[in-house]
């Protein structure tokens, strides 16, 4: 067997390409550590790409990725559309830290151009290897970006919804992702460097970053508790996902500040066991910076993503309400 993830996590730094055909005909071709494209027998429908480990301490992912992989060696799945499965930071994992010298999920769409760290020259990397796969067909693009939450969440699964931009966000995705389980989506309201927002904006994909629940060691995962996800990737890889508009008890909220880190005075105002969409009234402050604050501005507002210890100038929060769209 090919053992992608241990072989990834073996080989953080190089891994030659090689090529493996399945006896059904499907084509597994290793791009290069941590990247593993899957060309079904005939062309099809779909080109997708589902990531894990962009962040090196969120295992659950990475361990949804090699059981799919192992279900696709052992013919269990039948790959019926395009397929690139990447494992993001791969010396992040092996550190078992969420990166090495600086967020990769912070320098996509050209960000790494102004870092030095290790996580840029992957950055450059990761965005040729979708810019290749993305411009050699043109069916439609999907992109499942699977993370794990440094802290609990009241909300345990959800998905952010990468700024759109002027197109339309997409009724039949909220449909899939509430089949697979995830209870709200976020709607940004600005650019980033997320990878999911790379894809989606240069390419017109349906991306996500998909939170999945907390971060745990491997082997410290319920699997049980992604079963959902688990099964609604398997449609999508074998193209019996058919994208229904059927989106309906999916909890939907829009952002309405991007906290920065502005100085090194920066505060955050949540306890350190505050669970992610956590609830407040109006007029609680939930951050404050050198000649800044954020107070809560209507009763229902939540945060997500709290984290001080970022670089000036990087998001240490995230402020959300309920929407309706």
């Amino acid at each position: 067997m090919l053992n992608f993830l241990d072989k990834t996590l073996a080989n953080p730094e190089y891994l030659p390409a090689q090529n493996h055909t399945l006896p059904g005909g499907v084509r597994l071709e290793v791009i290069g550590t941590g990247i593993l494209r899957v060309r079904p027998a005939q062309r099809g429908d779909r080109r997708v790409i589902i990531s894990c480990g962009v962040h090196g301490n969120e295992t659950a992912p990475m361990e949804i990725v090699d059981l799919l992989l192992n279900e696709i060696e052992q013919g269990q799945l039948i790959v019926r559309n395009e397929l690139l499965f990447i494992i993001g930071n791969p010396p992040a994992v092996n550190a078992e830290s969420r990166f090495v010298e600086e967020n990769l999920n912070r320098l996509f769409s050209g960000k790494h151009a102004n870092s030095a760290a290790l996580e840029a020259s992957r950055a450059r990397l990761l965005e040729e290897v979708v810019t290749d796969f993305y411009h050699e067909g043109d069916e439609p693009r999907l992109h499942y970006d699977l993370h794990t939450a440094i802290r609990g969440s009241q909300i345990e699964k959800f998905a952010v919804y990468p700024f759109l931009h002027s197109r339309n966000w997409s009724s039949e995705q909220l449909g899939f992702l509430e089949a697979c389980g995830i209870e709200a989506a976020l709607f940004s309201s600005q650019p980033s460097g997320t990878f999911s927002y790379f894809t989606s904006h240069g390419f017109d994909s349906d991306s996500f970053t998909i939170e999945l629940g907390k971060v745990r060691k491997f082997g410290e995962n319920q699997m049980s508790s992604f079963i959902k996800m688990i099964e609604g990737l398997k449609r999508v890889i074998t193209g019996q996902e058919s994208f229904e508009d059927s989106h309906q008890r999916i909890k939907l909220f829009s952002v309405v500040e991007e906290v920065i880190k502005r100085t090194d005075a920066f505060k955050l105002h949540v306890e350190a066991d505050a669970k992610n969409f956590t609830e407040f009234k109006a007029g609680a402050i939930l951050a404050s910076d050198k000649g800044y604050e954020y107070r809560t501005q209507k009763d229902g507002e939540r945060f997500v993503f709290p984290i001080s210890n970022v670089p000036c100038g990087q998001r240490a929060m995230l402020v959300i309400a309920p929407t309706e769209i």
